[in-house]
């Protein structure tokens, strides 16, 4: 992506990042869930959550490496917090303002969570929901996905709008 994107005029990589807007990033994890079915619909959406920080985190890059020209060690760097606030200010955008940052992470936490920690709540995302208690199974996956998923929409909007703003 990075050795094409070189190749790229300014209006084709403003196109492209246009036609990302369109982008569903839910598409994965909404099959996941309708294939689950009522008796695994807690299971589906403990792996739909997965499947949608995946899924946002391969077109966040996409975007990014994009729209700043990114090399490939910086790309790779992109998917943590704190490089992606730092590579991203050296850019001129500071991250955290935009909105639904702090969703993004939650969302990598849960996911991580998820297949590191076997559903664990962690000390990070103790009380993020409610009925989530840290030490605890994470429990009403369903609930959490309905608001991460909306929440890192708008983030992934948000992120698009910035991006093609300061292009």
């Amino acid at each position: 992506m990075t050795d094409s994107s070189a190749s790229l005029s300014d209006i084709e990589i403003l196109d492209i990042l246009q036609s990302m807007k369109s982008d569903e990033l839910n598409v994965e994890s909404n099959k996941i869930i309708r294939d689950g079915g009522k008796a695994g619909r807690q299971e589906a959406h403990k792996q739909a959550l997965v499947a949608l920080n995946q899924s946002f985190e391969e077109k966040f890059v996409e975007a990014v490496v994009l729209a700043l020209n990114l090399n490939e060690a910086q790309a790779k760097k992109i998917r943590y917090k704190k490089d992606r606030i730092r590579i991203l200010k050296a850019h001129g955008i500071d991250y955290l303002k935009i909105d639904g940052a702090e969703t993004a992470q939650v969302l990598s936490q849960v996911a991580q969570a998820i297949i590191r920690e076997d559903a664990i709540v962690t000390h990070d995302l103790h009380n993020i929901f409610p009925f989530w208690k840290e030490g605890w199974p994470m429990v009403q996956f369903d609930s959490a996905y309905k608001i991460l998923e909306d929440d890192i929409n708008i983030h992934y909007q948000a992120v698009l709008d910035m991006l093609i703003t300061g292009y």
